[in-house]
């Protein structure tokens, strides 16, 4: 079912605000507090060789691109957040501030654990539709 009432979609912004700081804050610690604690995490990215099909190979990426990586600004569009029980996907539309054109699509397959949600999978792709933006 969509999840439409701004109360009932307040933990998921809530969480997707805090994957975007933990980034912006290059936290590990944070972002590893957001996904589900078995390490059973599939990652799909938009950019080369940052798939991951386990969190701690994720981890490791993410660790990397922390130490050296360039952490831009976010702009976050049409969020559409649906739940099931104890699953829940999230979609939106992510625009670099440096290059918004083609949009992100982004998905978040979400599972609680312990009362919170917790990242189980994500995947992010360039959107086809609007073109390179150059």
């Amino acid at each position: 079912m969509e999840v439409t009432e701004e109360s009932a979609r307040a933990p998921f912004i809530a969480l997707m605000d805090e994957y975007e700081r933990s980034f912006h804050n290059r936290d590990i610690l944070k972002f590893r507090s957001l996904h589900v604690s078995d390490g059973r995490v599939v990652f799909f990215d938009n950019h080369p060789n940052c798939d991951s099909y386990s969190y701690p190979d994720h981890e490791r990426k993410v660790a990397a691109f922390f130490k050296q990586g360039d952490v831009g600004g976010l702009l976050r569009e049409n969020v559409r957040i649906f739940v099931s029980g104890t699953m829940a996907c999230v979609t939106a539309t992510h625009r670099y501030s440096t290059m918004p054109v083609p949009g992100v699509r982004t998905t978040y397959v979400l599972e609680q654990e312990c009362s919170s949600w917790k990242i189980r999978h994500m995947h992010h792709s360039f959107d086809p539709n609007e073109g390179s933006g150059k």
